[in-house]
């Protein structure tokens, strides 16, 4: 029982430090596209290489928003992993009590 005290400990760990890396990126990628955003014009100027710019902005900016997404996603199914490995695990430590209790004891 004490192996899966320590899974769930670790599995809520690590949904903790995913959700934190989730946060950390969006905060970082918000900073980035602060700094290269320009508003209505482009910072990068007009023309091809602005065009291009503005293209790998928005490019960047839609690839941070989808792993900072799927990192949310995978910290919650890790929390609920947690908690169904306790939920599991309070459940079968009952059915062993209640079999221990109900089962005579027979000599070998």
């Amino acid at each position: 029982m004490d192996e899966v005290l320590v899974d769930h400990a670790s599995l809520a760990q690590a949904a903790r430090r995913v959700q934190e890396a989730a946060d950390l990126l969006g905060e970082h990628a918000n900073t980035l596209k602060e700094a290269i955003s320009g508003g209505v014009r482009s910072p990068w100027g007009i023309g091809v290489i602005g065009m291009a710019m503005d293209q790998i902005n928005q490019m960047l900016s839609q690839a941070c928003d989808r792993v900072q997404t799927n990192l949310g996603e995978t910290s919650a199914a890790v929390a609920v992993m947690a908690d169904r490995a306790a939920t599991i695990e309070h459940a079968n430590t009952t059915t062993i009590q209640a079999l221990d209790l109900s089962t005579p004891s027979r000599p070998i």
